[in-house]
């Protein structure tokens, strides 16, 4: 892990554009996911919607590595974590496992007994799921040929 890491939760006007870059850059994603990640930093930052984040950017604000995250509506004690994506060069640093427990503290510091993620069961997300179990998640629930066919949604749950 970079030894100077800035963290916050405020989304910043560049936010948008460095998250699409970051979740392109690592090549698991395809274009349209990088859209779509950097979509929920614009609805949050015009008010339409609204998520948290966790953002790592070394000094000069150079993303490293971020979380999206937020209270499932009509819950008030579950999460949904949307994303969580580190740079490539970072992979294997623990920056990604800092992320995840910085999150989860601020869950749980907000009443939440668990954390949800959900990820494909296609081989490009593999690494995802292997992280999930390394962080303490279990799989919780598999729709199969939910997202194509022979592509299950996994949905794994971390008691905070």
């Amino acid at each position: 892990m970079p030894d100077l890491i800035r963290w916050r939760q405020i989304a910043e006007p560049a936010d948008p554009q460095k998250i699409s870059d970051l979740v392109a850059e690592t090549g698991v994603f395809s274009e349209e996911e990088a859209h779509v990640a950097g979509e929920l930093a614009t609805t949050t930052l015009n008010g339409t919607e609204t998520y948290r984040f966790m953002f790592a950017e070394e000094p000069g604000g150079q993303l490293r590595g971020f979380t999206c995250f937020d209270r499932i509506p009509l819950s008030k004690v579950s999460f949904d974590l949307y994303w969580i994506a580190v740079a490539r060069d970072q992979w294997g640093t623990g920056l990604a496992q800092e992320l995840m427990q910085r999150t989860a503290r601020f869950a749980k510091s907000k009443r939440g007994l668990w954390l949800f993620a959900e990820t494909s069961s296609r081989q490009p997300y593999e690494r995802a799921r292997a992280f999930y179990a390394r962080s303490g998640f279990e799989e919780a629930a598999r729709f199969e040929d939910f997202y194509a066919p022979g592509d299950a949604k996994v949905i794994f749950r971390l008691k905070l």
